[in-house]
């Protein structure tokens, strides 16, 4: 198992925001996930997948954490339209490799820089008016929690809009079983293609961002935001072109980032609206 010592977090994350940790573990199998689960229990509050949407305190040495990229690459096909699927599988690796086999689904993901445990864990989507999350092709997710494997049943995961059981506990996902429509390499290819110019045409990867900043929020408070650009605009600041969405520009700092994000949750409060954030802060 590869640790790297004293290293910068910044660079596991798509916001490319953070600081320094001692010791980052690299555990390429399960088994060796298993131990550091067991033996550091600690490093469970510091996990990184795709880094898609991570906020890492940038002033802070951290002591440990886990890098989860290497440790179950696995994809394996059980029988016509069912696979199971590790963790650390990236969305467009299983994409693609499901559409070999004649299936899909969930191509509106394809634009995601994340991991498939990453995706269960937040039950990414396209978004709450299309009605789409990855959740609906889950059969049962296997997880580490106290030392021990477990695994659930789709029904006891208590999946909601980009919200899942495993948000509120100390755990590992390792791999879930999946059960796909069938659908045409073709049609798959169409999809994935759509997905990607729809991206290019509304998301702004003008800087550095971690996605959709609140996945609950008001989108006229949102649109607000948008339009005059809150933040610095050499620093972290909300994106003109794409709404609910946070750019890092070259001198953007967590204490930014973290100011930015309790204004608008104090805008909300004030007109008593929903507000919740999508990404992980690590404090």
């Amino acid at each position: 198992m590869k640790v790297l010592k004293n290293e910068n977090l910044a660079k596991y994350t798509t916001f490319k925001m953070g600081g320094i940790v001692e010791k980052l573990y690299f555990p390429e199998n399960i088994e060796e996930l298993f131990k550091i689960s067991i033996d550091k229990p600690n490093t469970l509050n510091y996990l990184i997948g795709g880094g898609s949407n991570l906020i890492i305190n940038d002033s802070k040495t951290f002591k440990e954490a886990i890098c989860l990229r290497d440790f179950n690459n696995e994809i394996k096909k059980i029988d016509e339209n069912k696979f199971y699927i590790g963790a650390s599988v990236r969305l467009q690796q299983a994409i693609k490799e499901i559409n070999k086999h004649n299936c899909g689904g969930i191509e509106y993901l394809f634009s995601v820089p994340g991991l498939i445990g990453g995706a269960i864990y937040m039950n990414a989507g396209r978004g709450k008016k299309h009605n789409k999350v990855i959740s609906d092709y889950i059969i049962k997710v296997d997880y580490i929690e106290n030392g021990e494997i477990h695994s659930l049943k789709k029904e006891e995961c208590q999946f909601s809009y980009r919200n899942s059981i495993f948000q509120n506990k100390k755990c590992i996902i390792i791999g879930a079983l999946f059960e796909f429509d069938k659908m045409s390499n073709y049609e798959s290819k169409e999809k994935i293609k759509e997905r990607i110019e729809l991206c290019k045409k509304v998301q702004d990867m003008s800087a550095p961002n971690f996605g959709t900043v609140f996945c609950e929020s008001n989108k006229y408070i949102m649109e607000f935001a948008r339009r005059f650009g809150f933040g610095k605009s050499n620093g972290v600041h909300f994106s003109k072109k794409t709404k609910n969405w946070m750019l890092n520009e070259k001198k953007g700092s967590y204490k930014q980032t973290i100011n930015l994000i309790n204004k608008i949750k104090k805008i909300h409060k004030l007109f008593r609206k929903k507000c919740r954030l999508e990404p992980k802060i690590w404090e």
